[in-house]
């Protein structure tokens, strides 16, 4: 089993307040863990796909619903001793503003996983 990275494997956000990458820790196996985002992924993103499946790397889209701007959510899983840590990223694609969407999404996405794990 691969050791947990000390740091977060995700790019940094750029300075403006357009994006949020952050780190939690499930006490549950890799495949549990996977499955809640596959989840919450298929009746929320707009589309998603694995990006690396060695790696438990995942990528998707969601859509603004008003004016259609598209944000990017990464993913990244590590286990190690039956512990998952998923590092998580949502960052806008245009514009240095979200009003804080990025912020609530990944805390919904963090908060829809431990309830379904």
């Amino acid at each position: 089993m691969p050791k947990i990275s000390k740091k977060n494997p995700l790019p940094p956000c750029p300075v403006t307040p357009n994006c949020i990458r952050t780190s939690e820790q499930f006490g549950a196996g890799i495949e549990k863990v996977y499955e809640a985002f596959i989840k919450i992924f298929d009746n929320e993103a707009y589309r998603w796909e694995v990006v690396d499946p060695k790696r438990i790397e995942l990528h998707a889209v969601y859509r603004i619903p008003v004016f259609g701007f598209k944000d990017d959510v990464d993913v990244i899983m590590e286990e190690d001793g039956g512990t998952t840590t998923v590092f998580i990223r949502s960052a806008s694609r245009v514009g240095a503003y979200d009003l804080g969407v990025n912020h609530r999404r990944v805390k919904r996405i963090l908060k829809k996983a431990a309830s379904k794990i």
